[in-house]
């Protein structure tokens, strides 16, 4: 027999768990035979592992893995492909980034690394290479980015890592004593972070899941509100006017650490500034002081008035109404008494007072905040009118309150990301949309090559699809995919890379831990590490010097820097240790606990007024802008379609893993009885779904913990898992100037039985 080795690595998809999950690889003879979940230096990690974790194995030795470098032999995405060696697909990317960069400048090769890998090399290469080439990476942004802007626009954290120091760690939820879960399935999608908050449960906490439909976190929930889809920015505002009209807000609290005392001018609607009232040049801000009965600087306001409405006299000569900014969103809520919300959300109007009223008084209050809010176009709005419930309890700082999009910790350290900007150079960035954008027409620049790694962007992660394939794609006039599997993404590519896995690569995953992901066995064929692949391609275009080291020599300089966090870090301490807690406090991560923000004004903003332009100063509640019973479509097409999150993928994801399939095997649409039994439907019928932009042919499966006139379908399936046409080409493609993001849930189909 042979000898048993045991090497520990990291599972590191787009899960959101914080840590990632640690795997032992057990290895004989060169091959891995079994693998288990590894143990953390905190015993309530360990053990960490879900089914997807658990299906790494036949991911490494799938069949139809990718083993070799493939170059299109036909029309692309005919399914043509010709075996080459790795000479030969390397000189033909060279020399086809070079000849575009001189026809369309560098900027128009860009490079993509999607979600599917976390690691320091693994994501960082592609920003290394777009950095030295002059050519454009990818940034967060166009997908699960509305509620992030929303709360990046009150508390000053980006958007692209409000995931991170926004946030409350899970762990945190023990000190909670309401929890609401709004627009997330975590019991389900984070399967290995949801036992704090059953902890948390056991400790007296009320969990409360706000969702249309019934989900496995709303089985472990204490209450569950159900509410039209998309009008859960009204709920939000509808909450919060019952909590001031009966005089539950923490004003000290709201005069300490947010805008809402700053006077703001009824004719502008800007702020009014000390040079307004007194000429200068001060752009202090101004507040009502009660005390003496004028305005004065917020700094010197001894007595802050929230409430009222104030003439106040100009430098000119003029005079100005103003009012301080909570008054105006006082107002607005105002406008979503419980009666009236109750007949836009279908919440009734006793449950919203209940609910207010635990918001409120039963602090510390958190509220973790998902996708099924983020997917909308008005979906940053939602987010600010959600995160004033918080603000103004005053659930901001504190263990146990806050507003969290899954989760949150402390930022990773600067010297983790240096790798990305050789020399001090730094790639040009474009988001999901803005790529778009420059694919099809140009703006701002051209893009006409395209590199993806860790991402299956044509499946479903670009909205519209089949407008998407029709119009944007054939522009590009070159595509490279590294990739495991012969995805929808790489069946379009014109040279395919395969791609070492967890198990064949060297990296390094950040988190509540430090976790080393070790080499367990040799690279599957000819498969390269993303790090691999860039510095044969750099040799070839002239600056290989930059990746002339090995990758631990750069994994030692991200160790090696001054980050109090890092301190004792060494790669050497990571091969022994294989997950090493960062150099940080014990108890759970806590946001915004110093108290400082980064807005223009140094506080939480709930009114803003660089979005006056856009009516978005305050986060008024608008109809979404199609899966609406008042839109004009909603008469062809009166379902609202949802995608949720299945728990068995990280969206495309292992979904062709055999163990998936045994419990999934085909894709299966859920819909409501009574929309069942009006279109002659039955359970386990085929149907078609459709609408102006596409259709799909799908088995569907009767729910009656559905709403009436929803469907849902679980994301991230491949394509040609599907019957006939595709759900991702269902979806629009607006955006919102305020959001920049995609809304795949607010969308209007029609279902019928297939063949009717």
């Amino acid at each position: 027999m042979p000898a048993t080795t045991t090497v520990r690595t990291v599972c590191d998809p787009n899960c959101h768990a914080n840590p990632r999950c640690g795997i032992l690889a057990h290895v004989e003879g060169g091959r891995i035979v079994r693998i288990e979940a590894a143990d953390f230096p905190r015993p309530e990690f360990d053990k960490r592992i879900c089914l997807m974790g658990f299906s790494r194995l036949e991911y490494q030795y799938h069949r139809d893995r990718l083993r070799f470098p493939l170059r299109r032999a036909g029309a692309r995405g005919a399914g043509r492909w010709e075996r080459i060696g790795w000479d030969a697909a390397l000189d033909l990317i060279a020399e086809s980034f070079r000849r575009i960069a001189v026809a369309d400048g560098p900027r128009a090769v860009a490079l993509v690394t999607g979600s599917g890998a976390n690691g320091v090399l693994t994501r960082g290469v592609t920003y290394r290479f777009a950095a030295l080439i002059g050519g454009t990476a990818a940034r967060a942004g166009g997908v699960d980015y509305g509620v992030p802007k929303g709360l990046e626009y009150t508390f000053g954290v980006r958007a692209s890592t409000y995931f991170g120091p926004g946030g409350h760690e899970f762990a945190d939820a023990v000190n909670s004593r309401t929890i609401v879960f709004w627009g997330g399935n975590d019991a389900e999608t984070r399967f290995v972070d949801f036992p704090f908050v059953r902890e948390a449960q056991r400790r007296g906490a009320k969990v409360i899941c706000i969702d249309p439909n019934r989900t496995a976190t709303v089985s472990k929930a204490d209450l569950w509100i159900s509410l039209r889809p998309g009008t859960d920015g009204a709920l939000a505002l509808s909450l919060l006017h019952e909590i001031v009209a009966r005089g539950l807000q923490q004003e000290a609290f709201l005069r300490a650490h947010t805008n809402a005392p700053f006077l703001v001018r009824e004719d502008t609607r800007q702020f009014l500034r000390e040079r307004d009232v007194y000429g200068g040049d001060s752009t202090a801000y101004m507040v009502w002081d009660a005390a003496s009965a004028g305005p004065r600087p917020a700094a010197a306001g001894r007595a802050a008035s929230l409430g009222g409405r104030y003439p106040v006299r100009l430098a000119n000569g003029g005079t100005v109404r103003c009012a301080p900014a909570f008054q105006l969103l006082r107002e607005l809520a105002a406008e979503y008494p419980p009666g009236r919300a109750a007949g836009i959300t279908g919440v009734p109007a006793e449950s919203i007072r209940a609910l207010a009223t635990d918001l409120a008084t039963q602090r510390p209050t958190a509220i973790r905040i998902g996708y099924g809010v983020d997917r909308w176009y008005w979906s940053d709005y939602t987010a600010r009118a959600v995160a004033a419930l918080v603000i103004a309890t005053g659930n901001v700082g504190v263990p146990g309150g806050g507003i969290s999009v899954h989760s949150g910790t402390y930022p990773v350290p600067a010297s983790m990301m240096a790798f990305r900007n050789p020399d001090g150079k730094s790639a040009v960035t474009l988001d999901m949309i803005g790529l778009m954008s420059a694919i099809e027409s140009g703006r701002p620049y051209p893009v006409k090559a395209l590199w993806l790694s860790a991402s299956n962007m044509f499946n479903q992660t670009a909205a519209n699809r089949g407008r998407v394939l029709s119009s944007i794609v054939p522009r590009l006039e070159f595509i490279v995919v590294s990739e495991h599997f012969m995805t929808a993404s790489a069946e379009l590519a014109d040279v395919v890379l395969p791609a070492a896995t967890i198990f064949e690569r060297l990296d390094l995953i950040p988190g509540i831990f430090l976790q080393l992901q070790q080499p367990a066995v040799a690279p599957e064929g000819e498969s390269r590490s993303e790090f691999a692949m860039f510095a044969a391609l750099a040799e070839r275009m002239g600056f290989g010097e930059h990746f002339r080291r090995p990758p631990e020599a750069y994994l030692e300089e991200a160790l090696a820097g001054q980050d109090p966090l890092l301190e004792g870090m060494t790669l050497e301490r990571l091969r022994r240790e294989g997950a090493v807690t960062l150099n940080r406090p014990a108890e759970p991560y806590v946001a915004f606990r110093d108290y400082r923000f980064q807005t223009p004004s140094g506080k939480i903003e709930l009114y803003k007024e660089e979005l006056v332009p856009h009516g978005a100063e305050l986060p008024a509640y608008r109809e979404p802008i199609e899966a609406s019973p008042f839109s004009p479509l909603a008469r062809r097409f009166p379902l609202t379609l949802l995608f949720s999150h299945s728990k068995h993928r990280i969206h495309s994801t292992f979904a062709n893993m055999p163990m998936i399939k045994a419990i999934e095997p085909e894709p299966v649409l859920e819909i409501h009885p009574g929309d069942a039994a009006a279109r002659g439907i039955a359970n386990d019928d085929l149907v078609r779904v459709y609408n102006d932009r596409g259709t799909v042919t799908l088995r569907c499966r009767v729910n009656a913990g559905l709403r009436p006139r929803v469907l849902v379908l679980p994301e991230g399936h491949w394509v040609k898992d599907f019957r006939d046409g595709d759900p991702y080409s269902l979806t629009h493609d607006l955006v919102s100037p305020t959001s920049e993001n995609y809304a795949f849930y607010d969308t209007l189909v029609e279902v019928e039985k297939a063949g009717g």
